[in-house]
């Protein structure tokens, strides 16, 4: 019994290094493109970098980075994000973004999907979000 409450004591301090908070997804339909929103803060006393995000919604999954280029919005991808230690990063329009390319399904506003966020440091993290803004 003591060594269940200990596991569970570690697990719920070491699950709580990274949270997510408002995620949400622009509305989109089947065969297009969309992207997923959120804050994550990191609570930890070390950097943490964010790698990979996956879900079976999309053909494609990208860390994305919108910027401005002789007055043009541009978007490339990113290989990852790294997440100071006691700060939140932003994942907002016109800025850092995960691109979902070829989405499998509509994304309709109201409805919920599932992702994975994928941590060097941390394990998995499932995120819900909202399809419209949150």
């Amino acid at each position: 019994m003591i060594l269940l409450f200990s596991m569970l004591t570690l697990f719920s301090i070491h699950s709580q290094k990274v949270t997510v908070r408002h995620a949400w997804l622009r509305p989109a339909n089947k065969g297009m493109n969309s992207a997923l929103y959120f804050e994550v803060r990191n609570n930890s006393e070390k950097p943490e970098t964010l790698f990979n995000v996956t879900s079976n919604i999309a053909g494609m999954i990208q860390l994305h980075e919108s910027y401005m280029e002789k007055g043009m919005m541009k978007m490339r991808m990113v290989p990852f994000i790294v997440i100071k230690p006691h700060s939140t990063f932003v994942f907002k329009e016109g800025s850092y973004h995960i691109m979902l390319i070829l989405l499998k399904k509509d994304l309709k506003p109201g409805s919920k999907e599932i992702f994975f966020l994928h941590f060097k440091n941390e394990n998995n993290l499932k995120v819900i979000a909202i399809v419209g803004k949150n």
